[in-house]
This record gives C-alpha cells, sequence and structure tokens, in this order.
C-alpha cells in the first residue's frame, strides 16, 4: 500500500505512514527522515519541516522511499507542484535545445494580439520582443535597461495568459516606490478592465484583503510584506493560478540568501508562471545573479547554475566568467539597451572641485582620516582573525572617509556600527573644524556647489532633483532652499497618500505628484533607497545633481533613468551634475564601480560605457566580505599613492 504525503498550513509535509507502519523499523528509512527537520512524530505520521525548498525535498523524499519498494501517494496540490517541476525541468531543456532568440524571433512574426490593450499603448519593437520571449519561455527575466517599458511588457503577458485561462492573478512583489508606477501603467494600457489592489496596511488591513484577492487580477505587495505574510499568500497563490513577478528584482541579490530571497523562494513554487524585473541584475558582481534565477527556475536553477558551492566554482575556474554565464543563461532573459531606445543622449557633468574652492578645514579633516584610516589598515589587517569585525571595521572606516567628503558636520553622527566591534576613528583634534561645518558655520564644498548649482538652474524655470544618502544633508539642503519650499522623498517620510490626511501631512507619493504637477516646487531632495527606482520624472525633470556616491553600482544606474527614459519630450537634453572632489575615496570610488559595470555590461551583452561613479543603496558598501575587502585594499592603495 502507497504512503500518502500532504502538505500542512505551515509548507511543512505530513507522512501518513497508517499504510506501512513497519517502514519505522527500516533504518533506511530512519536514515533518510535523519536528512530533515523533524517536527513531531507518532506511531503512523511524521511531520518534516523542508525550508524554503519543498520541491527539491519532496523529490529527494519520494526517491528514497520508492528505493524502498514503498510507494507514495501525493496529495492534490502536491501532485501538482511536482507536475509543474517536472514541467520546469523540461522546459528548461527545450530552450536549450531550441534555436536562438534572435532566430526564433526572425521566424515567430507578429506577436498575438493582446486582448484589452488601448490603441494609444501599443507596444515597440523591444517590448514586443520581449513579450514574445515571455511566452515561449514562461518564467523570464526582463533585465532591459531603465525605462524601456518592463511593465508594459508583463502586463501584456500577463492580458494574455489571462485571456488563455493559464492564470488568473498577477502578484508584483517590489519596493514601495513601484506601486504608483504599476497602477499607472496598468490605466495607461488597459484603463479599468483590470482590477488593482494595494497588499499593505495594518495585519487586521490585510487580513481583510484575503478575499478581495480572488476578485483582483492585479495585487502589488512590498519586499518586506511579503515577508511578513509569506504564509497568507503562499496560501493565496497555491489556490489560484498566478503570475509572481519580483520588480527590481536586485533586492534579493544578496548571495547569502537574506529575508527577502528567503520568502520569495517559499512562494516561487506555487506560482504558475515567474518574471524577474530589472535594469541592475548584478550591482555587485555576478555572484547576485544566483538568487535572482533560483526564484525563476525553483526547480531548474541547480540545472542552469548548480549548487551555491557549485556556482562559485563555475566563476572561479572560468577564463572570462561574465561570457561564459552570458551564453549559459543567455536563452533565459532579455535585454533592450540604451541605444535601442534612440534617445538623444544624456550630458554628464563631472565637476572637479578646485582646491582653492574647498574650505582648507575640510582638506585637513580629509587628509588626516586618510592617514588614519592607513595606519590603521597596516596594524588591524594583520591583528584581526575574527572576519565579521574586520568588515565592520572596514564598513566604518569607507562610511567616515565617504562623509568627510560630502559633509564633515556627518562625522559627528552617532556611528552605525557597534563600537564594541570598530572603535571610531580618533577625531578629538578635529572636532572644532567639525562643529564648523554642524552648526552651518562653514559649507563643505559639494554643498556649496550643489546651493549655486541648484539657484542657478532654478532661475532659468529648470527643475531639479538632488540625490544625497546622508539624512542630515537631506535636512541642511532643507534648509538651505527654504525660500524655494523644496520637496524631500527619504525613509522616514510615510510612503503613500491616504485619504485621512490633512492639507500639511506628507507622503512621498504625493511630493513625486506635487514635484511633477506644480510649477512652484522646482526641487526635490531624495535618498536613493526611498525612490531611486520605479519612478517616472522624465517629463517635468531634465536635471539631476549627485551629492554622495560609493561603492555600490546598481542605484546609480537605476536613479540616471528616473530622468532619462522612454517618453522624453522632443527637443530635450538631460544633464547629469556630479561635483567631485580629488581624494582618495573619490578615486577608490570610480576604479571599483567601473570594474563592475563592465562586468555587468559583459554579461548583458550591452555596450554602454561605464560612468564609474554611484551612490548608496541602503547602509551597506558591499554586500559579501569579498567584495568589500577588494573596496577597502583598493581604498588603501589609493591613500597610499596620495601619501606618496
Amino acid at each position: 500500500m502507497p504512503i500518502r504525503v500532504d502538505e500542512d498550513i505551515n509548507g511543512r509535509l505530513i507522512l501518513n505512514l497508517s499504510t506501512e507502519e513497519t517502514l519505522t523499523n527500516n533504518p533506511r528509512f530512519n536514515d533518510l527522515i535523519l536528512a530533515f527537520s523533524v517536527v513531531s512524530r507518532t506511531r503512523d505520521t511524521i511531520i518534516v519541516e523542508t525550508g524554503n525548498q519543498i520541491v527539491d525535498s519532496l523529490d529527494f523524499l519520494i526517491r528514497g522511499i520508492e528505493s524502498l519498494n514503498v510507494q507514495v501517494e501525493l496529495s492534490h496540490d502536491l501532485a501538482s507542484l511536482m507536475e509543474r517541476y517536472r514541467a520546469e525541468l523540461d522546459q528548461i531543456a527545450n530552450i536549450r535545445q531550441s534555436e536562438s532568440a534572435a532566430s526564433f524571433l526572425d521566424d515567430a512574426g507578429a506577436p498575438p494580439e493582446i486582448p484589452g490593450l488601448n490603441a494609444s499603448a501599443q507596444l515597440l519593437p523591444h517590448q514586443r520582443r520581449g513579450l514574445q520571449l515571455a511566452l515561449r519561455d514562461q518564467n523570464l527575466a526582463e533585465f532591459s535597461v531603465q525605462g524601456a517599458g518592463k511593465t508594459a511588457v508583463v502586463l501584456s503577458t500577463f492580458a494574455i495568459w489571462r485571456a488563455r485561462g493559464e492564470v488568473r492573478h498577477l502578484l508584483v512583489i517590489g519596493p514601495v516606490s513601484c506601486f504608483q508606477p504599476w497602477r499607472d501603467e496598468v490605466a495607461r494600457c488597459f484603463g479599468d478592465t483590470m482590477r488593482t489592489i494595494q497588499w499593505s496596511g495594518s495585519l487586521s488591513t490585510r487580513m481583510r484583503l484575503v478575499p478581495e484577492f480572488h476578485r483582483t487580477d492585479i495585487i502589488l505587495c512590498s519586499y518586506d510584506t511579503a515577508r511578513r505574510d509569506i504564509m497568507m499568500l503562499r496560501q493565496l497563490v497555491r489556490s489560484s493560478p498566478t503570475l509572481l513577478v519580483l520588480d527590481e528584482s536586485h533586492y534579493i541579490k544578496n548571495f547569502s540568501v537574506g529575508a527577502r530571497a528567503t520568502a520569495v523562494f517559499t512562494l516561487a513554487p506555487y506560482a504558475t508562471r515567474r518574471m524577474v524585473l530589472t535594469g541592475t541584475p548584478v550591482p555587485h558582481s555576478l555572484l547576485d545573479l544566483w538568487t535572482q534565477f533560483n526564484f525563476l527556475w525553483p526547480s531548474g536553477s541547480r540545472v542552469l547554475l548548480g549548487t551555491p558551492q557549485q556556482y562559485q566554482e563555475l566563476l572561479t575556474q572560468a577564463t572570462r566568467p561574465a561570457q561564459e554565464l552570458r551564453a549559459r543563461l543567455g536563452p533565459y532573459f532579455h535585454r533592450t539597451n540604451q541605444d535601442e531606445l534612440q534617445l538623444p543622449p544624456a550630458n554628464t557633468h563631472f565637476v572637479r572641485i578646485q582646491p582653492t574652492e574647498i574650505p582648507p578645514e575640510q582638506t585637513r579633516v580629509i587628509r588626516l582620516l586618510e592617514l588614519r584610516v592607513l595606519a590603521e589598515a597596516r596594524l588591524q589587517l594583520s591583528s584581526v582573525v575574527d572576519r565579521d569585525v574586520l568588515a565592520q571595521w572596514q564598513r566604518a572606516r569607507i562610511i567616515r572617509l565617504l562623509q568627510a567628503v560630502s559633509n564633515p558636520g556627518l562625522l559627528l553622527n552617532r556611528p552605525e556600527w557597534s563600537v564594541d566591534q570598530a572603535q571610531d576613528l580618533e577625531m578629538s583634534d578635529l572636532l572644532a573644524s567639525i562643529r564648523l561645518f554642524q552648526s552651518g558655520t562653514l559649507m563643505s564644498a559639494k554643498i556649496s556647489w550643489v546651493v549655486n548649482k541648484v539657484r542657478q538652474l532654478v532661475s532659468t524655470g529648470e527643475k531639479v532633483v538632488i540625490w544625497t544618502w546622508w539624512v542630515e544633508n537631506i535636512r541642511l539642503l532643507e534648509r538651505l532652499f527654504s525660500d524655494l519650499n523644496p520637496l524631500l522623498l527619504y525613509g522616514a517620510i510615510k510612503p503613500y497618500e491616504e485619504v485621512t490626511d490633512d492639507e500639511q501631512e506628507q507622503s512621498r507619493e504625493k511630493n513625486i505628484r506635487l514635484f511633477r504637477t506644480r510649477a512652484d516646487r522646482s526641487v526635490l531632495i531624495a535618498n536613493p533607497s526611498a525612490c531611486a527606482e520605479a519612478i517616472s520624472l522624465h517629463r517635468e525633470c531634465h536635471n539631476a545633481i549627485y551629492v554622495d556616491r560609493t561603492y555600490n553600482c546598481g542605484q546609480f544606474l537605476q536613479s540616471l533613468n528616473r530622468i532619462h527614459r522612454v517618453g522624453l519630450p522632443e527637443n530635450v537634453t538631460t544633464h547629469y551634475w556630479i561635483p567631485i572632489i580629488d581624494c582618495a575615496v573619490e578615486r577608490s570610488v570610480d576604479n571599483r564601480l567601473q570594474i563592475r559595470q563592465q562586468v555587468m555590461y559583459e554579461f548583458l551583452g550591452d555596450q554602454t560605457p561605464a560612468l564609474g561613479l554611484d551612490v548608496i543603496w541602503d547602509s551597506d558598501i558591499a554586500d559579501n566580505e569579498e567584495e568589500l575587502n577588494l573596496d577597502f585594499q583598493d581604498l588603501t592603495q589609493e591613500i597610499a599613492s596620495g601619501s606618496q
């Protein structure tokens, strides 16, 4: 008699052994169960945890039990899951063996009609190409450059699959800033024929949305909310055919598989189809791709890339890892390059601030901190054994040098790291100079340049977005531009507008709308982590100024395309303004970012030149110790070179 395997509400496997009670006496069976974390065990029932690898766990369990000449009977839901698993492996093989994407598109002819698409929203040639590849591959990585219209490709694909009865819902998981652009694009492409809800609010509010899921076409959810509601969302996705999409999928790039990746890995096997969207899939290194493709092909990622260890070995042993990885993964992603959008080229102005324009007090602070970091490095690198402590120390020193270059007043901020692990730099003899910048008696060279440039642009009728990671810089610039009534976007301002808001209450959604629609609101001061992605300002604003930079290349490339994308008005030139101080940390940022961008573009087959400049994303300097160590080594080499 077969034993039955079912799944409980928490995604754990339930083995009913009532038909094979003697199986528990079999040493080979007990060895098989040792591979799992056992939640409970009775005479005829065993419940085991599978983590976020239910498909692999179930396949392993079935093979092991059947090797004992015992049949396995799966519940309906688990049988459907395994059916999708085997179909996915077949699909990967079919894509690999099929003609190239270029040949396929040449032979495919016109894409199918898109049900309900507004006549004014017809797809552009590069979007039709993405649509056809999505329909062929079923699970597609859409890695087109920002502003290429990836959202319209997803919506069109969903409309076709929905009309065929292959999916019923579109669940989009992304940053909060993507919600309004998705709503705007749904309205532009399909009017009110697709119902959209936002999965947010208090827990009780979200619980009341459960019945709405089944009556809704498109559900918008943030990564953090998905993590909190993973059990609820898994039940909903399991209960109805769903296209699951990760917008800005580089949010799950952490190779160590953080909380966001764990959550979406749990959902992925239950989705009927999956897509990932990002224009910057490799913001740090080629390691960033593993989690994205593991989500996209949860049953077949091991075929494509192997285990994490095997993937690392693949990259280490490859002569040209980016090229070899492109050959392996090329059939499974779509890329529209910047040149294909036929946009007028943007003007990037790297403004080197002359030494005479830098306050002597700032020059002294930067130089002395550089020398102290170099002196500490020569001691720390040889004496610190704990790698976590060393990484914390390296990150702390990089942050302090970045602060000194941006605005020395930031150095009086409370450290963002544990002083037990990484003592702060000795700055007692510099406090008098630092306080001059904090009090406003002195203005740093970059802040001073930004103030003058913004006023010049605004006086000619231009709108300007200012990017700075440091919240204290946002507040300082708000005071300096108080007469211009600037709009702010950063973490302390709530994401959404609500019907209960009074007229004075701020939200990021409201501030973006005011910036876009009000002629008297010409200055937007933004933190990259709050809105570098998913918003469009290109019709209203054509000048972006960058105050801060760091070693992460994804956020800068994302932010560039907030004002330079498809739909740019005719006869308009986009300007990026980047003030630079000639010092070790600025040179090091350039070096490392050029390398990272070149690796990403080589993988994508993109000829776009690397700018080598970026801004901070979240609070991280690097995602892993290896990258952080390379960044820090480059920095200390630049300091040493400058000393000589």
